[in-house]
Formats: structure tokens, C-alpha cells, sequence
């Protein structure tokens, strides 16, 4: 009698939810279909108030029978206020079956299909995709979540308007879990964020002139603090390691950043800022950062961190650095500031070399120079970034680095290049002061008199020839030839 009474328990289990999601089906069918409008409405309606936001559905609305239950929205729209931030030619959701049989509509998961979102941030520090105002009913309301959201080929386009910054991807893929955009409490300084947790993977993204491809990235957004970690890519050819947080919990938002960029090749970097060949060879640059605040401005002002690039074996085109150094008529009009726009290419970013430019390094002059050595580090406090060991040796000469960047203000801080003896000590020197984007630059000052020829003061020391003690410029890591 067991087996039996078993059997047609199953059969009794399996026939009632059968009539369950028969029943779940045509009130599925008959919502959608019979009163389209009505469901367009409601969900415009139910989106709308829970984003504070308009949401607009303008395409057909469809039943979705397989694999799951649910409805196919296409052109859908989000604005605020006149500003159209979203557009997706199709949207996805999933509709949860036991809710529905109780004639509620509650959505388990969302898919974009093709979506463009054209972000900004205005003269105020104010996004067009985080809402102005929450409705007034926050409190009586549960936070609107999704268990499973997904967004397929995306494109994405940032505009910071204060500074003219560009951010853009393309080809981007999201699949993402417990989706979870609670209310706004008042007052609250910075922007709500959703809680979700999440893996990207972009074609490629770009900011400015760097175009990163291949990349990939763990997100997870949770109480107002924001992790991607690990992003990698590629960048310039090298292997690309990215980790970020952001806590915007606080009165000051604090963020960090640390980067890694392995093996990168030097002529991709020099592409971006000149379409001709300028060097070549392979080198690592790696970045750690903290800061706080609401403004550019303000994270600018507490900038804390270090910076360094280096690299061995690497071929500088256009010009013969130790033909002209060996020459005293050429080493009088040669600009050694020049050469360090290769030690302030990396660790400084791009506005120092935007500003100022190459000059005439990459000038050609049919020469080349072998740089056996090159080594980039900066130490950076409240956005001045001093140069603790920035050195480079060709064949016969050593260049040094010294001073620092203010970021703050945009200008050269006591900043002085030399050629350097065996033991340190400059021989000839030169200066830049001023802003970044129209630097005051001395002329070569040779630190003792040249009772000798350069080549023999710089491999023996000047100590030899001068009566006069000297203060040793740099004592780093680059090693004299």
C-alpha cells in the first residue's frame, strides 16, 4: 500500500503544479496581451518611482513564454529631468510566479540588451544619473532590488564638463547579482549608490589618449563603498592591474588606487602624444594612490601616494645624447630638460607632458641613443610630487632628475636636471620653473669650469679638477657606466 499511495502522491504533486503554472501562464498571457497599455503603465509607473527618474518604454510589449516566465520591453528611455541618460533598444525581465498568481507583479531579473548610457557631471558636482530627489514616501517604502541583472553589448560615454575629461567603453558585458537601490536618506551630501556585486568585460576603454582593450573586472558595490578589484587589460601592449575603492559613507569621499602596468612598450606610450617612431623597448610602471574629497580640486589637494616607472635596454630615436654631451659647443645649446620629459612621461602623468610637450627629444637628427638604465620614482603628499630617484645611463653618461610637481598649482617646483659624475656630483645643470603649461627654462649651467674635456670629468669625477667640494646630486639606484 506505501508504494502505491506514494505514486499517486507524485502524480497529485506533479498535476497541481502543472495547474499552478498553467494558471500562472495564461495570467501571464492575458496581462500582457490583453491590456498591453495597462503593463506598460504599471511598469513605467512601478521604475519610474523607484528610480526617481522617468522611465519610458516607447516599443511593444511581449510575453516571454520560454525559458522563463517573463516580458520583453524594446526602446526603452530613463531621463532626468530633459536629459536622456539610457537608451536600450531591448530590456528583459524576469517575473517572479508566486507573486503573479497573487496578482502582484515582482520582478527577479533584468537584462539590457544593446544599451548606450551617456553619463555627465555639470559645473556643480551634480550627475545626470543620480536622481536630484527620492520621492517623499521613501520611508514607508522596501528598497528596490533584483536578484539577477545582466546588460549585453553596452557602450558608455562619461563627460566630466568642470575639466573636459572623456571616459568611454564599448562592447561591454555585465552580469550581476543582488541589484539593491535603497532610498535616499535626507540629508545625504553624496550620491546613493545601488549594492550589487558583478563581472565586466569591455572590448575596450578609453580616457583621454590611453585605450586599455581586453578588459575584465570585479565590481561590488555595498554601503556606499565601491571595489573593482582585480581590473585587468592591456595597455600600451603590457599587462594591466588594477585595484579601486571608493567610500562616499563619509562627510569626504576617500578613494585609493593602485596600478600595475607590466612590460609595456615604450613606442605605444610615445604614440600617443606623436605619430613618429620617438623610442622603443619594454618597461613597468607601477602606482599607488590615496586621496579624499567631493571636488577634482579637493582630491587634488590631498593626493598621497608614490609612483615609479622603470626599464632596462631601451632605444632613444632622433638624437646621440652622449655625441652631443661630448661635444662642449653642442652641450651649451643641447636642452637637457628635454631628456627628462622621458623620466616625467610616465610616473606624471599626462598633464606635465601635454603641457609642455617633447620638444625637440624626439628631433630628427638621424642619431640614437641606448639607455642601459632608466629608473622613475616619485613620492607625492598633498598633491606635490617629489622626485626621490629619477635617473637614467646610456653608453657613457648619466642624467639625474631633481625637484618636484605641484599639482596643485600646475607648476615646476625647483626643478633641476644635471649630467652626473662617477660619484654623484653635477657637472652641468639646468633648471625649469614656472607652470606646467608654459615652463621658464634656463640655459645649461656647467657646475665647475671645464679645465678638462666633459668626458673625462664625468667618468673621473670632478673632484679631480676642481678645488671645491661637492654636494652630491643623486645617489640612487642607476649605476654609472
Amino acid at each position: 500500500m506505501g508504494q502505491p499511495m506514494s505514486r499517486i502522491a507524485r502524480i497529485s504533486l506533479f498535476a497541481v503544479g502543472g495547474v499552478v503554472a498553467l494558471l500562472a501562464l495564461l495570467m501571464l498571457l492575458a496581462w500582457v496581451f490583453l491590456d498591453a497599455e495597462t503593463v506598460r503603465h504599471r511598469i513605467e509607473q512601478t521604475a519610474s518611482q523607484a528610480m526617481g527618474m522617468e522611465f519610458k518604454v516607447d516599443g511593444p510589449v511581449q510575453a516571454r513564454v520560454f525559458p522563463t516566465l517573463g516580458v520583453g520591453l524594446t526602446d526603452v528611455h530613463v531621463r532626468q529631468g530633459e536629459t536622456e541618460w539610457l537608451h536600450a533598444a531591448e530590456m528583459r525581465l524576469r517575473v517572479r510566479l508566486l507573486p503573479l498568481l497573487r496578482g502582484r507583479v515582482e520582478i527577479s531579473a533584468i537584462n539590457f540588451v544593446e544599451p548606450g548610457l551617456n553619463l555627465t557631471r555639470d559645473s556643480d558636482g551634480a550627475f545626470n544619473f543620480i536622481p536630484a530627489h527620492r520621492p517623499d514616501d521613501a520611508g514607508d517604502r522596501q528598497p528596490f532590488g533584483i536578484r539577477r541583472f545582466s546588460v549585453e553589448d553596452a557602450s558608455l560615454t562619461f563627460i566630466d564638463q568642470p575639466s573636459g575629461d572623456r571616459f568611454v567603453m564599448n562592447g561591454c558585458d555585465l552580469a550581476g547579482r543582488d541589484l539593491a537601490w535603497p532610498p535616499a536618506q535626507s540629508p545625504q551630501p553624496n550620491p546613493t549608490l545601488p549594492d550589487f556585486h558583478g563581472q565586466l568585460n569591455c572590448r575596450s576603454i578609453t580616457y583621454g589618449t590611453l585605450d586599455a582593450t581586453e578588459v575584465q573586472a570585479a565590481i561590488s558595490a555595498q554601503g556606499q563603498r565601491l571595489t573593482i578589484s582585480p581590473l585587468t587589460g592591456r595597455l600600451f601592449g603590457g599587462r594591466l592591474k588594477v585595484q579601486l575603492e571608493s567610500d562616499l559613507s563619509g562627510s569626504s569621499p576617500a578613494h585609493s588606487l593602485e596600478l600595475e602596468l607590466a612590460d609595456f612598450r615604450v613606442e605605444r606610450f610615445i604614440e600617443t602624444f606623436r605619430q613618429e617612431q620617438g623610442a622603443e623597448g619594454s618597461a613597468g610602471f607601477s602606482m599607488q594612490l590615496t586621496s579624499s574629497g567631493r571636488s577634482l580640486s579637493e582630491v587634488v589637494e590631498q593626493l598621497d601616494g608614490q609612483a615609479e616607472l622603470a626599464g632596462e635596454g631601451l632605444v632613444l630615436h632622433g638624437t646621440d645624447l652622449d655625441a652631443q654631451l661630448a661635444r662642449y659647443e653642442s652641450t651649451q645649446q643641447f636642452n637637457l630638460v628635454d631628456t627628462a620629459a622621458l623620466f616625467l612621461a610616465g610616473p606624471v602623468g599626462l598633464a606635465v607632458t601635454q603641457g609642455y610637450g617633447f620638444a625637440s627629444l624626439f628631433a630628427e637628427t638621424g642619431g640614437r641613443t641606448s639607455i642601459q638604465e632608466l629608473i622613475s620614482e616619485w613620492h607625492i603628499e598633498n598633491g606635490v610630487a617629489r622626485a626621490h630617484d629619477v635617473a637614467l645611463s646610456t653608453e657613457e653618461n648619466r642624467l639625474a632628475l631633481a625637484g618636484r610637481l605641484n599639482f596643485v598649482t600646475s607648476e615646476f617646483e625647483d626643478m633641476r636636471v644635471a649630467v652626473i659624475d662617477s660619484d654623484g656630483c653635477a657637472v652641468v645643470e639646468q633648471r625649469i620653473q614656472g607652470s606646467f603649461n608654459d615652463p621658464r627654462i634656463n640655459k645649461p649651467n656647467f657646475v665647475v669650469a671645464l679645465t678638462a674635456p666633459l668626458f673625462e670629468m664625468v667618468k673621473q669625477g670632478v673632484a679631480l679638477f676642481s678645488e671645491s667640494e661637492c654636494e652630491p646630486f643623486y645617489s640612487g639606484r642607476v649605476v654609472s657606466p
